[in-house]
Parts: structure tokens; sequence; C-alpha cells
């Protein structure tokens, strides 16, 4: 419906019934809006202008005296898009979803840096002195490999000591102190012998990927020579009481690695990837020191006797255990490398001679080769044959 036609009031208003040409309506000519429930009046100008009807007629004369043309065209297109209801929910939409957008953005962004700002840098936050080792691994040092002029007392502090074990531990940055830092209770080192260094064992998962600087003395037996005499170094104190757990006080035993658990022994097992008849016997002189310091876990056949100690060292391998582990050079006086046993062995029903010869006086544990006793089981496959279920 159309908007009622009324004649203009002044002395441009025509009295009579003779009615205007509508194609000669002014930019004058009032309205008057029906839907308005105070009949207020619009022209023609404030239509083009983009006046809703209703506006009041002061808030036009602002407009028309402050606001330049430009303000009043785009005050026309939002004035004439906002009347369709459709279109203004559309636009409110629009808004909405920007604006979520922009406040997840700025919610990420600030989540972020506070996440940033709460993980440490390495070595910046060291909680112990086996991370701050870590952390200044290869820098410059005055004294000692570690980069410490003083050895840290709180070495091994909030470390709990867990039943893990680490693969290939010189694979790691750093060698043994990222396993320790860990809490692992066992590390793995591969040795081979050369002809042209005797007396040296270098430490390496391919025998191309050796280096001169990379021995069994370089990674392990000095560190934890060097870690083991710092933990036992004599107190200036008075001796500790008899239920004092953070030392040892059973005779000729040493503290171990962990501060939380001292007397938790740390498996060192000892891959021979060289023949063991050249390699074994450079084993056990490279163990003197750990030996002569009571480091080592050991045994006496004259006592009968097993004395755990900080490090309980375990030969794998090509590790012969006739020729290598029960050798006079191994059990005389003290036994001190013991064999990782055949699991296989031990399970079976007919036991030989040299089944039963492994026992807790020569073995520290036992493995197996998954694919030899089980078989080869792919990502493929989702059961076992039927003759290795029955097996």
């Amino acid at each position: 419906m159309f908007p009622q036609l009324s004649r203009p009031r002044g002395p441009a208003a025509v009295e009579g019934p003779t009615q205007r040409d509508p194609g000669s309506i002014s930019n004058d000519t009032t309205f008057n809006d029906p839907r308005s429930s105070n009949r207020s009046s619009f022209s023609i100008a404030d239509v083009e202008t983009g006046f809703l009807p209703g506006e009041s007629t002061t808030r036009k004369k602002w407009m028309k005296a402050f606001l330049p043309s430009s303000l009043l065209a785009k005050h026309r297109r939002s004035s004439s898009s906002g009347s369709d209801p459709a279109k203004r929910a559309k636009r409110r939409l629009k808004w909405l979803t920007c604006t979520i957008i922009v406040l997840a953005i700025i919610l990420l962004g600030v989540t972020s840096a506070f996440l940033a700002l709460q993980i440490p840098r390495r070595g910046s936050q060291a909680k112990n002195g086996v991370e701050l080792i870590a952390s200044r691994w290869g820098l410059p040092s005055p004294s000692t490999q570690q980069g410490l002029t003083v050895w840290p007392t709180d070495f091994s502090r909030d470390i709990q000591p867990i039943a893990c074990h680490s693969h290939n531990d010189y694979w790691r940055r750093v060698s043994l102190y990222d396993a320790i830092a860990a809490g692992c209770t066992g590390v793995e080192a591969d040795i081979w012998t050369d002809a042209k260094s005797p007396g040296e064992l270098f430490v390496g998962h391919t025998r191309k990927s050796l280096t001169a600087s990379r021995t069994l003395e370089s990674l392990y037996i000095e560190p934890l020579l060097t870690i083991l005499n710092n933990a036992n170094a004599p107190s200036a104190f008075s001796d500790p009481p008899a239920n004092d757990t953070t030392v040892s006080t059973t005779p000729n035993h040493k503290t171990g690695i962990f501060s939380t658990s001292p007397s938790t022994s740390l498996t060192l097992l000892i891959d021979l990837k060289t023949d063991a008849a050249t390699t074994f016997p450079v084993l056990l002189t490279a163990l003197q020191p750990l030996l002569a310091a009571n480091y080592l876990t050991t045994y006496s056949p004259a006592s009968d006797s097993l004395v755990r100690g900080p490090i309980t060292v375990v030969a794998t391998g090509l590790t012969n255990f006739t020729a290598n582990i029960l050798s006079p050079a191994n059990t005389s006086p003290f036994r001190f490398v013991f064999f990782d046993a055949p699991l296989s062995a031990l399970s079976t029903l007919a036991p030989t001679a040299m089944d039963m010869a492994y026992n807790t006086t020569n073995s520290y544990y036992a493995s197996v080769s998954f694919k030899e006793a089980i078989g080869d089981v792919g990502w493929w496959r989702r059961q076992l044959s039927t003759m290795q279920a029955w097996e």
C-alpha cells in the first residue's frame, strides 16, 4: 500500500478539488506514513537522502547540517539495505562471526605465549645436576668434561628410578646422562675392538659409525666414576644415623646414582659386536677402575655371596657363557660381569646341563628374540598360525 498523498501546507498549497499531476510532484511534497503512530510526514528529498519514515525532524536537521554529502550517501545506502530484515540479520551474523574469529585468534596467541613462557629453556632452569650437566655438554670447560668446576650436591634430585632400559643409549644427545635424567635403571652400549687400536673399546651401532672419541671409557666408565666418586665423597659432617635412608649403611656398599633410592643399581648392558675372545678381556680391563672402587655388583664363589653395587655389568651379544662368564679372569676372586641368559633355554621342558647352569650367581636376567621365539608377526597379520598357537 502506497502512503497517502497530502497537499503541502503554506502558500504553495492549491485549494479546490483539482489534483496535481503525479509527474509534477516537487521535492518538498510531504507524505503521511500510515505505519507510524504519530503520523509524521516526510518529503521526497528525505527519501532520496536516505532518511526513514518516522525519523525526527531534529535528527534530520542535525545530519543535514553537520554530515558531509559522502556520509549522507553512506547513510542512504545503509538505510536502504537495513530496511530489509533478512539482509539486516545476515549482516549481523557476518559481524558476529568475524568477532568470534578475531577473539579466538587473540585467545590462541595469548595462550601460546603463556605456554612458551612456562616451558623452561634447556639448561636455563635445570632441576638437578644431571640436567645441568646435560645442558652444558660440549661447552668449553676449564676442568671437567661435564662443563662444571663445582660438582652439584643435588646431582639426582627429584629423579625417581624406574624399571626402564635405554636401548642403544649412545644415540642419545648426551649418553648416560639423558637416561639418568629420565630415571632409567639400565643403559646399553655396543662395543667394538679394532686391530689398529688395541686395548680400546669403541661404542657404536655399526662399524662405520665408530669414532675415535666415542669409547666405552669416555662415554661410560669415566662419567660413572665421576658421579659415584662425588656421591660417595667423605662428608665434613658427622656420620648419619642408622635410620637415614639417603645413604647406604651396608659395609663396603657404596651409595648409588639416584639420591631418592641410593641402593638402586644401574645396569650397564654391554653388547659385544666383535669376537668375544679378543673383546671380553679388554672389557675386563676397562672395568677395573669401577671394580677397584667397589662400585660393581660382585659374586664371590669362595663365600657364595652376592654383593649389590651401584653398577651391575651384564654382557650379551657375542659373549660366550662358558669361555667368558665362567672364565677364571671373571671368577677369581670375584665375578663382576654377568650374563644375559637365553630365556628360551630356561623355559624348556627338557633342560640340558647347560640350561641348568644359568642361575643368579652368573646371570643377571634373561631375554629372547621375539621373532625367534614367537615367529614373524608383521603388522599386516592379526593372529599367529595354528601351529604357533598350539606350540
